[in-house]
């Protein structure tokens, strides 16, 4: 546990040496318009934080030795390096098409599910295994990214999916660095981890099930992920073919917010269901990986 302890203790160093900067930079995240009307105030808050906790992660990870997956942390580097391009697009308020990020996704994921292919098998197909990946590995970072929109929830909620393979290097530095990260945002938050952060962590919780044998599970583990990118699918497509919308506002973080629920207790029952289907995942499995 020395590397968790070191990757929280590290993160909280750096993640507070970015916000200095990005304050005396007056580099702030500009919140969109049309979200819920009070997080209007939080425009102006420094942003990117996930450079900081993934820089902690990797030391950390570096210094422990590594494990055998060190290939997944160019995938997780990939798409931070992604998310971060995206990030600084919006700072110049130029962001990336969907289209153009979607396209890098797609590349990203292949390279590394092809790599995958030839550490675990699902099936007898190395071709399906090989889609199968890439697919999941594309959900997970696009699920992750919706799911980061209300104070500490997407670090709490990742701290809890990583869990079951906390035994390994990875699953240690990353949860530190979120425990690191998270001491910086109880209550309110005064650093986002921007698109650099969630893309990269869903990488790297889809890397880790894939590896470790566990991409069935996945969706149970990571259920509010899940349930956040379905809510926005069924908005979208509801309000196209309707003109009328089944939730106050997708993701669904943002209809429980207008329906009354703090921002506290968002989270706090988020991560409860994301324990519970962790929970569940690692009885049903036989223990954790």
């Amino acid at each position: 546990m020395s590397t968790l302890v070191a990757a929280a203790l590290l993160s909280w160093f750096l993640v507070g040496l970015w916000i200095t900067l990005m304050q005396s930079l007056g580099l702030g995240k500009q919140v969109r318009a049309d979200g819920p009307q009070s997080h209007l105030a939080k425009s102006g808050t420094p942003s990117m934080g996930g450079v900081a906790f993934l820089l902690a992660a990797a030391v950390a990870y570096g210094w422990a030795g590594g494990d055998q997956w060190a290939g997944l942390w160019l995938l997780v580097l990939g798409m931070a390096l992604l998310g971060l391009a995206d990030d600084l697009a919006g700072l110049l308020r130029r962001p990336l098409k969907a289209r153009e990020k979607l396209v890098v996704q797609v590349l990203m994921s292949l390279i590394f599910a092809i790599w995958a292919a030839r550490q675990i098998q699902y099936t007898p197909y190395p071709v399906l295994d090989v889609l199968l990946f890439t697919l999941v590995v594309i959900a997970a970072c696009n699920a992750f990214n919706f799911t980061d929109g209300v104070d500490g929830l997407l670090a709490s909620v990742s701290a809890v999916i990583l869990l079951p393979f906390v035994g390994l290097p990875s699953a240690q530095a990353t949860i530190g660095a979120l425990l690191g990260f998270l001491w910086h945002n109880a209550p309110k938050a005064t650093v986002f981890m921007g698109d650099t952060g969630s893309m990269a962590l869903g990488a790297m919780a889809a890397g880790l099930f894939i590896l470790e044998g566990k991409m069935w599970w996945l969706p149970l583990v990571a259920l509010i992920p899940v349930l956040e990118v379905l809510s926005v699918f069924i908005q979208v497509t509801y309000f196209r073919r309707t003109g009328r919308r089944i939730f106050k506002m997708s993701p669904l973080h943002h209809h429980f917010e207008l329906s009354g629920w703090p921002e506290s207790k968002v989270v706090f029952r988020f991560v409860v269901v994301t324990a519970l289907g962790t929970a569940l995942a690692i009885s049903l499995w036989g223990g954790p990986g």
